[in-house]
């Protein structure tokens, strides 16, 4: 049977919806959730992760404030989001007697490591890739100054504190959309910026997760270049971190950047990936 997208609003009270997506395999072996990255849409990780579909169900969703999900966007949303969806992944999985699963890569690792532990670790297995482990603003803040004092006033004289950010921002995120009004698919009118900066340096969310029964990949490029702002490149530093969390994770590091750009690079990661979820 050739696979079939259902795509649906989740309710998440007073009128606010959070748009989903399930591509069905008819005969999966298992029901992944993946949750999107900041600036994505749900269609960007089934995309990512269509090679999957040959053998399990895929289920993503557009976060608050992004494509058609109502709301606006703030760090606090994306831990609700990922909760609520989390939620109704294992509902279904559960009903369908499916295993569920997950991957997250990058800053969306926090909002479902977040929702797995509250959550009593329903997935069976997790994949994380390039997983950020936690905020870490003092991090940023000393990675931004190095950057503007290495690249941006050696010749040129002082920029503004926006163009700054902005050349700051395209060097850790080269391939997504950018300008003033927009990063990726999230128009500024529909994030909560002031919200999001005090979340960024007030949050804490990991604090207390530990899931301490769920077997973990985890998959990380050692020339990640937003893995270097945490020291998490260096891959003592990156098993430490994810083994506070994850007791049970193995670890795969891959010679690439943040995107994993070298075909090689993304083949062993599918390979490492395949392996790992077989016989779930």
């Amino acid at each position: 049977m050739s696979p079939f997208f259902e795509r649906r609003r989740h309710g998440l009270g007073k009128g606010n919806t959070l748009d989903w997506i399930r591509v069905r395999n008819g005969h999966p072996k298992g029901l992944v959730f993946v949750p999107p990255l900041i600036g994505g849409a749900l269609s960007q990780q089934v995309h990512t992760f269509r090679w999957l579909i040959r053998k399990y169900d895929l289920l993503s969703f557009s976060y608050s404030g992004h494509g058609h999900s109502s709301g606006t966007f703030s760090l606090g949303a994306t831990l609700t989001d990922t909760f609520h969806m989390l939620a109704h992944a294992s509902r279904l999985s559960e009903k369908e007697q499916l295993p569920l699963l997950g991957i997250a890569s990058c800053y969306s690792a926090i909002p479902l490591l977040r929702a797995v532990h509250r959550l009593q670790e329903p997935v069976e297995k997790l994949v994380l890739i390039n997983a950020i482990s936690r905020l870490g603003p003092q991090a940023v803040i000393r990675s931004f100054l190095a950057h503007y004092i290495r690249n941006l006033s050696a010749k040129k004289g002082l920029l503004g504190v926006k163009a700054a950010v902005r050349l700051y921002a395209e060097s850790l995120f080269p391939g997504v959309m950018k300008g003033r009004d927009h990063f990726g698919l999230l128009e500024r009118g529909r994030a909560r910026l002031l919200k999001t900066l005090s979340e960024f340096f007030i949050l804490n969310p990991l604090e207390g997760v530990c899931l301490s029964q769920t077997p973990v990949l985890c998959l990380h490029a050692r020339e990640d270049s937003i893995l270097k702002i945490y020291d998490l490149h260096v891959a003592q530093n990156y098993r430490n971190d994810i083994r506070r969390l994850c007791p049970q994770a193995a670890f795969h590091p891959l010679e690439a950047d943040h995107f994993l750009s070298p075909p090689s690079a993304r083949g062993e990661a599918v390979r490492s990936i395949a392996s790992f979820l077989k016989g779930s």
